[in-house]
């Protein structure tokens, strides 16, 4: 079982969930993928990639070989406060260069929730360990439920499946003992309203 907890948390890692649910996004048969240019999804996929998994991958293995942090996986609150901040400032400079590319209102609303939800988790950080992973599954279920209310989309089976693999990936964080049901269930809480709220009220 924990191999398998294993996986799945890599799988569903956290710091790849903004590109996966952007992906997601674009790839529904939707008023935004009808029209955004294809180019222009690629280059906004490839950004949000760069900018949200892969410097802060960089800079995390920075600061493991500068010995400020114990180890990549940032387990405990300490080692999280530096890589959070660092990715709040990413998060909401990103959001705040997108408001000049012309874009569907309802991207900017994601990614506005997201840097709300990372901003979030790093306030929590200060006293306790929140689980980032639920954080990213409950925003993946938000941009899902909220996509499908804004443009009155049949995927519902989507929802479903995003809070499936949301109890899936809360288990296996469970079960490998990183989290405690408590810090599990207001991960997902936080990046579910994180999300969901710009999203339904329209801000971004």
């Amino acid at each position: 079982m924990r191999a398998i907890a294993q996986v799945l948390s890599y799988i569903f890692h956290p710091i790849f969930l903004p590109t996966v649910g952007l992906i997601f996004v674009f790839g529904l048969n939707s008023y935004i993928s009808q029209t955004t240019p294809f180019a222009k999804q690629v280059f906004i996929v490839a950004w949000i990639f760069v900018n949200t998994a892969l410097i802060p991958l960089v800079f995390t293995l920075f600061l493991r070989w500068r010995g400020m942090v114990t180890s990549i996986q940032l387990h405990s609150r300490e080692d999280r406060l530096i890589p959070f901040t660092f990715a709040l400032l990413f998060y909401f400079t990103n959001y705040w260069l997108m408001q000049d590319i012309a874009l569907p209102m309802l991207i900017h609303s994601i990614f506005l929730g997201s840097s709300i939800a990372v901003g979030m988790a790093l306030v929590f950080t200060f006293f306790t360990k929140i689980s980032i992973h639920m954080i990213g599954m409950g925003g993946i279920t938000a941009s899902l439920f909220g996509l499908s209310q804004v443009y009155q989309l049949p995927i519902i089976w989507l929802v479903i499946a995003g809070i499936l693999a949301s109890g899936a990936v809360g288990s296996a964080r469970y079960i490998l003992e990183s989290h405690n049901l408590r810090q599990i269930y207001l991960g997902w809480i936080t990046g579910f309203c994180s999300v969901y709220l710009p999203l339904h009220f329209g801000w971004g």
